[in-house]
């Protein structure tokens, strides 16, 4: 099965978002010297506000972070700042231009949020997709923020929507089989130990942020039995991972539903990051 992950957000969100507070914007800010290394900010009108660095799924070669403006949307009217962040691709860009962009823009609001009234101690990430592989590699994989004297610890939680967590072909079964497929493969040489150092699960370790992983019912078919192993390993070190099988949804449903407050999945996402942000409205 050869899976083409593509941008999927303007198209997809056609319906309308929950309306900001305040329309508090940075359009367009550089966190790099590339012309895709670019984030849009979206601020709640509030101060000491959390703030989720969002990353959308392209499949590593397209799109980018202004797709997903409605989710930013929906965040910001929930009292988060949203930064939606866009990243170079392949082609041109080979791997691990992609991490290296995240790691950046993570960098880039960890300094500069606080000037917008954000706390740079409630950093959190979210993706999806592909935008997940990069959230969650950023999250467990130290070496990728250690550049920026920031590590795993400075993120206080992850949220992953259909996640490639093990993207070492195995056998045929595995996401990573599926890009080998297809083109996908391409964005790493479709070389195995590229792969293998591209995977989460490769840096699994007692470091991790609390994590929700959210896996659509009728999502790419390996995705849900990868999460329920990664959360069963994780939890087994002590950490807090939480997996949710979205009822009814497909791989771009489940990060659709984000815009569907009484969605099941949304009020589960919504209810892992306040936990975490809001710990006083406990």
């Amino acid at each position: 099965m050869a899976i083409e992950v593509v941008a999927l957000c303007l198209a997809l969100f056609q319906q309308p978002a929950a309306t900001a507070i305040a329309p508090a914007l940075l359009l367009d800010q550089p966190y790099g010297e590339h012309e895709k290394q670019v984030l849009d900010l979206y601020l709640p009108a509030k101060k000491d506000f959390p703030t989720v660095v969002f990353t959308y799924g392209g499949g590593w070669h397209s799109g980018s972070g202004k797709s997903c403006t409605p989710i930013a949307e929906a965040l910001r009217a929930r009292g988060y700042g949203c930064a939606l962040l866009s990243h170079r691709v392949s082609p041109p860009d080979a791997w691990p231009a992609m991490i290296e962009d995240e790691a950046r823009a993570f960098a880039w609001v960890h300094e500069h949020v606080a000037e917008h009234g954000g706390d740079p101690k409630r950093l959190f990430l979210m993706g999806h997709s592909s935008g997940a592989q990069l959230a969650l590699l950023l999250a467990s994989d130290a070496r990728q923020l250690a550049p920026y004297h920031l590590s795993p610890k400075d993120v206080a939680g992850v949220v992953g929507l259909s996640t490639p967590l093990d993207l070492v072909p195995r056998g045929g079964t595995g996401f990573g089989d599926a890009l080998m497929g297809g083109k996908g493969a391409g964005v790493f040489g479709r070389d195995v130990e590229t792969m293998r150092a591209a995977s989460p699960l490769t840096y699994l370790s007692k470091d991790l942020p609390p994590l929700l992983l959210v896996v659509g019912e009728n999502d790419f078919p390996m995705l849900a039995g990868d999460a329920e192993s990664f959360a069963d390993k994780a939890n087994a070190l002590g950490r807090e991972v939480a997996v949710v099988l979205a009822e009814g949804k497909d791989h771009m449903g489940v990060v659709q539903s984000l815009l569907e407050e009484r969605d099941p999945t949304a009020r589960a996402v919504f209810e892992f990051l306040d936990h975490l942000a809001f710990p006083e409205a406990k």
